[in-house]
């Protein structure tokens, strides 16, 4: 394949990119850091660690999103050098030469410092008495407004390449089943469902945003953090706020009846299910907030174990494919062949452990465990980050298996609109001896 075909313009690529350096972005946020310091020593306020950590990244829900798109691009950066320290050909089946890792770190600390800078600028207002320019909210809208410039800015700076890669995926990925769907389509997307919360999060903060601007003036100034839990509740409840919850569902779902609509595999409705899986988890949530009742919590619960489930199995079973039927086996299945990630089958196991308890960790905020919203839901949501992370390696790994390993995967080319999502029933039977081309070669 020549560079020209793997530098398709769905993947996240930079091809002329070097190693960037990450000394700068450091730099930065260490002296951003020693500001936050040095004034909270100097003005005594009671800035415990836990109260600047709150602040800074999970006070409420404004303050998420933002941290959690760092923590993405992080993550994203792990993907990456993991699959090509294992020999994972991630360009291949990605349809692009990505980026490398080092790259990726530093607009991850490039985004963190945007945020750090964003959080000291209110710190710094809003401990000088007199100011009625709300610094806490007007810090953070603006926050999310430079993030988003900083993203689809037309200028040739900020890796450039890789972002108009990304943000045409996301356009196509919002028009689907309109626009073309690959193995990068589907990545992104599952990725948009892990910020499901996020999205709702965002409506929220638009919705009392736009209440406390429309607040009267001549009724004297009331602080940012009345308005703020004034509003919430209101904003929270609206259908608008379940819409955006449900909405990288909803683009799942069209993704796979895209890919049904070509190759008519039936595998692709299972899929679509698994996604409408999330509609009624969130009709039984917005249920449980305006009329709670035992009847209602048990019926989100039941849909909670009815959606993590199925995803759960799905995970293992079709998007890793880690099973294979064999009579000779103790339970009938056997782990399958080649193991590229690592041939350590106990770390397999592992991650199916692992994924198990991230996909039921929400137990923890309805049984009381943690909190449901700040510091609990900033946890949730790093942990569905993490748990994301971890699933896109070994996803790539069994695409990498599919399309490189298997000699039978025949059914389209690396680069036709649907292929990234096929699940044909050739997947089933590997041919473990066939060369990566990359040049490891399966072991049994």
């Amino acid at each position: 394949m020549s560079d020209t075909e793997l530098s398709g313009k769905h993947a996240l690529f930079e091809p002329s990119a070097r190693p960037a350096n990450l000394v700068p972005p450091l730099a930065v946020i260490g002296l951003e850091l020693l500001l936050l310091m040095i004034f909270s020593y100097q003005t005594e306020l009671d800035q415990s660690v836990e109260s600047l950590l709150s602040k800074l990244f999970w006070h409420n829900a404004t303050v998420r999103p933002p941290v959690l798109l760092v923590l993405i691009v992080i993550g994203w950066g792990v993907v990456v050098r993991v699959s090509r320290t294992s020999g994972l050909n991630i360009d291949h089946v990605l349809g692009g030469r990505c980026m490398p890792p080092a790259n990726t770190y530093c607009a991850a600390l490039w985004l963190l410092c945007v945020v750090l800078f964003a959080h000291l600028v209110h710190v710094v207002a809003s401990s000088t008495p007199g100011l009625t320019w709300r610094p806490w909210l007007t810090c953070n809208v603006a926050l999310h407004a430079a993030l988003l410039v900083l993203g689809t800015m037309p200028a040739p700076v900020f890796f450039a390449e890789s972002r108009f890669s990304l943000l045409r995926t996301l356009h196509e990925s919002f028009l689907a089943p309109l626009a073309p769907v690959n193995f990068w389509h589907v990545i992104v997307a599952d990725y948009l469902t892990s910020l499901a919360k996020a999205f709702a999060d965002l409506q929220s903060t638009a919705c009392i945003t736009t209440h406390i601007l429309s607040e009267p003036r001549g009724t004297g100034y009331t602080p940012t953090s009345v308005l703020w839990e004034q509003y919430n509740a209101h904003c929270a409840d609206t259908y608008a706020n379940a819409l955006m919850l449900a909405l990288p569902f909803w683009l799942r779902l069209m993704q796979c009846l895209k890919v049904y609509s070509v190759t008519r595999e039936k595998k692709n409705l299972w899929n679509a299910l698994k996604y409408s899986t999330a509609f009624p988890l969130v009709a039984a949530g917005a249920l449980r907030k305006h009329r709670p009742s035992l009847k209602h919590d048990r019926l989100f619960i039941l849909c909670a174990v009815v959606q993590s489930s199925y995803c759960y199995f799905w995970d293992v079973q079709m998007d890793w494919g880690l099973f294979v039927a064999d009579r000779t086996a103790m339970c009938g299945y056997r782990l399958r062949e080649p193991l590229l990630v690592t041939r350590k089958r106990w770390v397999y196991a592992l991650i199916c452990v692992f994924n198990f308890g991230l996909r039921f960790i929400w137990a923890l905020s309805v049984f009381n465990v943690v909190p449901g919203r700040g510091r609990g839901m900033f946890l949730l949501e790093s942990v569905e980050i993490l748990r994301r992370t971890v699933w896109a390696i070994f996803r790539i790994e069994w695409e990498v298996v599919v399309k490189v390993y298997n000699a039978n995967y025949v059914t389209l080319p690396l680069n036709s609109p649907v292929s990234g999502d096929l699940d044909s029933d050739s997947r089933s039977s590997t041919d473990e001896t066939q060369t990566l081309t990359g040049g490891h070669k399966a072991e049994d």
